[in-house]
């Protein structure tokens, strides 16, 4: 028996008096004396007591009945070759964060999307615009603001050179001021006559700019402004009263369906 050891890489144990003994059977023989001295070398020490089938026990679950270790003096040998299951981590803190990122920039994009493929407001009908004008004038935001007149400002050359028109723009030229300014500049443009009888501002808004012409003009001069909103026929006229300005009237109506006749008004103001 300790002679038959001819398998080339591979290890022989065989069970003794004195426990279980692995002998290297790489070589393609041994002489019985070598085999004892061998024997004696390797034989492990009665008190640490292993069986045949300890040897054939997996040293891990995962290794299988594939996988059998030997028992080389005090060392532990395993002969699997494949290596063990890595643990992958499915998301680490980066990995997370990166997530997050792409899920936000794709919910970005698809809200964006949503708006640009939103029509504007509808043309519902006649009032839509009216209604619209009538909570801004309730609000009451844009005159707290952008005082009687909605609109843009004038400023000269030198003004623009000291900076309006920018964010310290109200420390050169008052906003309010430059929104009156604007009606003077856009009035002398127009080349009216001196005193016109009469003057329709169309799209009056809470008539600020009717009430500047009116006073402008003078009590020679009626000044007649028309809106779509009620509410803002209703501040207009307020406002009209608590200047004194009995010069300055308001109405509701559409500037695509007029009432007026022909030839009413010698200067109509729709800036």
């Amino acid at each position: 028996a300790d002679r038959t050891m001819h398998a080339p890489n591979a290890w022989a144990t065989r069970a003794s008096r004195d426990g279980v003994v692995a002998i290297d059977v790489s070589r393609p023989s041994v002489s019985p004396r070598r085999a004892r001295q061998h024997r004696r070398a390797l034989v492990r020490s009665p008190a640490a007591s292993t069986s045949a089938d300890d040897l054939a026990r997996p040293v891990l679950r995962s290794h299988g009945r594939s996988n059998p270790a030997f028992q080389i003096g005090a060392k532990t040998v395993s002969v699997d070759t494949a290596p063990p299951m890595a643990k992958h981590t499915l998301f680490t803190g980066s990995t997370a964060a990166w997530t997050a990122a792409g899920l936000g920039l794709a919910f970005a994009a698809h809200r964006l999307k949503r708006d640009l493929d939103t029509p504007g407001r509808p043309w519902k009908d006649g009032k839509t615009v009216g209604r619209e004008y009538d909570a801004w004038t309730e609000e009451k935001i844009l005159e707290h603001y952008w005082g009687e007149h909605i609109h843009l400002g004038y400023y000269s050359d030198d003004d623009l050179a000291k900076g309006a028109g920018t964010l310290l723009g109200c420390k050169v030229k008052d906003f309010i001021e430059a929104k009156l300014d604007f009606c003077d500049e856009m009035l002398a443009w127009s080349e009216c006559p001196d005193k016109p009888a009469k003057v329709l501002d169309v799209g009056c808004g809470i008539g600020g700019t009717s009430r500047h012409l009116a006073k402008t003009f003078g009590s020679g001069t009626q000044v007649t402004g028309i809106t779509l909103s009620p509410k803002q026929v209703e501040r207009a006229t307020e406002l009209a009263k608590e200047q004194n300005l009995p010069n300055a009237s308001f109405r509701v109506m559409n500037a695509l369906e007029m009432e007026f006749p022909a030839d009413t008004f010698d200067l109509v103001w729709a800036c």
